[in-house]
């Protein structure tokens, strides 16, 4: 015995199968525009998290800016104090370069070295 029944034919059957494919076909088409659209939507809300990000990222580099140049404008005008009162308490001393001239003028006076040995001994 078999499971078909007497009024079935065989057009019936192609009929029905085509009518299943048609209708797979659409759910197919359903559900790739579903996901077309939620493809769509999460690129749109990617796109938006990113400007969020670089909103907030400008505005914390804009703070670090005024922060850094606060303390950079503090410490130079600091450091102007100091080289100020460093400039005039160097005012009453020797620098390095000229104390070392002046010891080493006074080395060849008492060494008894005239400035033109000095100038042939050093050849």
């Amino acid at each position: 015995m078999t499971a078909e029944t007497p009024d079935a034919s065989p057009n019936g059957t192609v009929e029905q199968a085509m009518n299943r494919v048609l209708e797979a076909e659409r759910e197919a088409q359903q559900a790739v525009a579903a996901c077309e659209h939620d493809a769509l939507q999460h690129r749109q809300d990617a796109q938006q998290q990113a400007k969020q990000i670089a909103r907030r990222t400008d505005a914390r580099l804009a703070l670090c800016h005024t922060r850094s140049k606060g303390r950079l404008d503090r410490d130079i005008r600091e450091l102007e104090r100091a080289a100020a009162s460093t400039d005039a308490a160097a005012g009453d001393r020797l620098d390095a370069a000229a104390l070392a001239s002046v010891v080493e003028a006074v080395a060849r006076v008492l060494a008894g070295v005239t400035p033109d040995e000095n100038r042939s001994g050093d050849r």
